[in-house]
């Protein structure tokens, strides 16, 4: 679910809306000329320059001092230079060796593009000439370091810019970032209708969606096909769309929200509406993951997925992996599939769901409550701190605090002993005592940590004894500083109502306390995972529609063990063509081998086939030998593995169905119970629900929200499906289960 304002919450509440907006924009690249961009004679730009990344949408977040006119800076903003290119780490574009030069760049072959957006940073140029094959564009008075043209440079083989003045006068030309193409932008008084369908299987059963179908008025002809000048002949499959929503709150202040980060899929245009759909990132990742290898020693999740994802070219800025994936081990290798496919295999094998988020990031993250374990760095010798996790009753001893110890009966002598003792069933005592001020000489700090991030929007602590005047609520994911809340408004059971970022650890710092008192903690509780209610009488257009699912009685998941074979087989004989050129060959099995040896039928003196690199599905080869083209029978030979089955049964109901699950990655007894518990609590939520309601676009596919209902308080609902539609208002549709929060899982 999106963040938003409170006030933004507020205001959708309201019994009557207030205006709604919708924004779209496609970004018009040729994504080949973009892709195959590149600078020419290097030598004339500085040791520093990066030719590289400011193609592919990398920020400079640095600039180096360096002797121009009206340039360097004294206030930190600037870093002094390297005296070796070796010793250069941040990028700072493209920049041109001479004052005032010029930036050439050449692409492979001739690209038709239609408008430049370029980045020159704090130095631009005030005057300049844009040069192409076809086309040569004088500007002038440009007052921005961020430059636009709607210009077409057709049949280009380069584009040079080069400076005739310079905003700081003699200065050196830069360009951080330049993308081939434009946006064309699409607003209310454009846009006539949308739908954006967003889904998500919450045990990765299925690939994530996301779907939008726009239509735009045409009746001006800004978009006809006939005209060579217009925009739509310039769209091209896979070309960026970014679509935002909008929403007045008070003070005529409108709040804008992300809607998604989609790639073009489709369009068309008549004389009154073009029409055009968009789609998720997975839709493009069609490529095969052939690599799956057998691990002795087993590998993480984590580092399978980035395997994956290397594979298929996937920037490391754009995915984002849970680090609770480093803990889970496996050793099968993945079966052979689509980079999509092998990504939802590793989700589903991690409990974690697969997904993208509103800026068209990958991200795996996981989908339970995640267990927990506290800690102290402080604590006497009786307390035990990890109860403070269970809502138990607990016990306390009398010892000599200021205003705490009574003569009720409600309170244990301490043994005379601390050793070889059996404490009763206390929770967090600290060790330090505060002064006559309330201070600590050390501060008493008790850590929480996660085996997974996780999110929530209340927070309780019930203190033991006197409850203390202040403590600071830290927060951290992946040893990432998150937030810090201090909390002053303190009552023996302190209830902290408010929406906490994604965490993995939480440190309670108790930095004041009544004097002499020591810091005594019984419980603490992670509030709901949500804060969202959909009410019946303000948000719901009508009564939802119910389905009551087939009961499962128990889910069997299935293991998978791979074991060494002792049959030699020839696994592959295949009629290959090989020069001294062409001698690269990747051959792929059937069934997952190993211990692979190769040879070529028929060779001649000299002539030899070697394995470079392999899988259990592949076998990478080199033959050696050849001048002229050849045809020749390559043979690999190997083991194929001895594959066994076993079955884990986690019971659900006293009736129903009995119901598989099997992921070729587990093998492990406990792997699987983890596999069973998690999948057999979405199970057992046996009830979907058809819900038709005003619409919001925080809403994502996989939230948990409240659900208001006659029978059930506090019902909870996970949204497996959410299509948001606007027509100049907001209405939206959710397919959801019944969401049952099951410890341990």
């Amino acid at each position: 679910m999106q963040s938003v304002s409170q006030v933004y919450k507020q205001s959708m509440k309201q019994i009557l809306r207030n205006r709604s907006y919708m924004k779209v924009t496609i970004g018009v690249i040729n994504q080949e000329a973009q892709r195959t961009a590149k600078v020419p004679a290097p030598d004339r730009y500085t040791y520093f320059s990066n030719l590289l990344k400011p193609f592919d949408n990398y920020t400079v977040d640095y600039l180096y001092a360096t002797a121009e006119q009206n340039y360097s800076a004294v206030d930190g903003s600037m870093l002094f230079l390297p005296r070796s290119p070796d010793n250069v780490v941040f990028n700072s574009g493209i920049v041109t060796a001479d004052l005032l030069g010029s930036i050439e760049i050449s692409f492979s072959t001739t690209y038709d593009i239609k408008g430049l957006t370029i980045e020159f940073g704090k130095t631009y140029p005030v005057e300049f000439m844009i040069e192409s094959d076809y086309n040569t564009v004088h500007v002038t008075g440009n007052s921005s370091g961020h430059f636009v043209t709607e210009e077409i440079f057709p049949q280009a083989t380069f584009i040079r810019i080069t400076p005739q003045s310079m905003v700081n006068g003699q200065g050196r030309f830069r360009i951080h970032q330049i993308t081939m193409g434009l946006g064309i932008y699409f607003d209310n008084k454009k846009i006539i209708s949308s739908s954006l369908k967003d889904s998500v299987s919450p045990i990765s059963e299925d690939m994530p969606a996301i779907d939008f179908n726009f239509t735009i008025d045409n009746q001006d002809k800004v978009f006809d096909i006939d005209n060579e000048k217009s925009s739509i002949n310039f769209l091209e499959t896979g070309q960026e769309c970014i679509v935002e929503y909008g929403y007045d709150i008070e003070d005529n202040f409108t709040e804008w929200v992300p809607g998604a980060k989609l790639y073009l899929k489709n369009w068309s245009a008549n004389d009154k509406q073009m029409k055009c759909t968009a789609v998720d990132r997975f839709e493009y990742m069609q490529g095969s993951y052939y690599k799956g290898n057998y691990y002795p020693e087993g590998i993480s999740l984590y580092d399978l997925a980035i395997d994956v994802l290397t594979d298929a070219a996937v920037d490391p800025r754009e995915y984002w992996l849970d680090g609770y994936l480093k803990t889970v081990i496996v050793n099968n290798p993945l079966p052979v599939a689509t980079h999509k496919e092998a990504l939802q295999i590793i989700a589903n094998a991690g409990r974690c769901i697969l997904s993208q988020d509103r800026a068209a990031n990958i991200y795996l993250k996981s989908s339970f409550i995640p267990d927990m374990t506290a800690t102290a760095n402080d604590e006497a010798y009786y307390s035990k701190v990890g109860n403070i996790l269970t809502a138990d009753t607990k016990a306390a001893y009398a010892d000599a605090q200021n205003k705490v110890t009574t003569v009720q009966g409600n309170q244990f002598f301490l043994p005379r002993t601390e050793s070889g003792t059996n404490y009763l069933n206390t929770g967090y005592v600290s060790e330090v005592v505060a002064d006559a001020s309330g201070l600590f000489s050390i501060n008493p700090v008790i850590t929480i940590r996660l085996e997974a991030a996780f999110k929530c929007f209340s927070f309780t602590v019930v203190f033991g004894g006197n409850a203390p005047r202040e403590f600071i609520i830290h927060t951290y994911l992946e040893n990432t500083a998150v937030e810090v809340v201090t909390v002053t408004d303190i009552e023996k059971e302190t209830v902290i109502s408010r929406e906490f970022a994604e965490f993995d650890r939480m440190d309670l710092e108790f930095t004041l306390a009544p004097a002499h008192n020591r810091i005594m903690v019984d419980y603490v509780e992670f509030g709901e995972v949500t804060d969202y209610i959909l009410e019946r009488s303000l948000d719901l257009s009508k009564i939802p529609n119910g389905n009551k699912l087939e009961k499962v009685k128990e889910l069997q998941v299935i293991r998978t063990m791979y074991n060494q074979s002792g049959e030699l087989k020839e696994l592959v004989k295949e009629l290959i063509q090989v020069s001294d050129i062409e001698n690269e060959f990747i051959v792929n099995f059937s069934n997952a081998s190993y211990g692979y040896s190769c040879t070529l039928e028929g060779a001649g003196a000299g002539q030899n086939a070697e394995i470079v690199e392999s899988g259990a599905y592949y076998a990478k080869v080199i033959i050696n030998g050849f001048i002229e083209e050849t045809e020749i029978n390559l043979i690999i030979t190997g083991y194929e593995y001895a594959i066994t089955s076993a079955r884990v049964t986690q019971p659900l109901n006293s009736t129903g169905t009995i119901e598989t699950w099997g992921n070729p990655l587990v093998s492990s007894l406990a792997h699987a119970r983890d596999i069973g518990e998690w999948i057999g609590a979405y199970m057992k939520a046996d009830r979907e629900y058809d819900i038709n309601y005003r619409g919001d676009p925080r809403i994502d596919a996989n939230d948990i929200l409240f659900l208001d209902n006659d029978y059930n308080n506090d019902m909870q609902i996970r949204v497996s499906e959410h299509t948001l539609s606007f027509n100049g208002t907001l209405s939206g549709a959710i397919k959801a289960r019944r969401f049952i929060n099951v410890d341990n899982t």
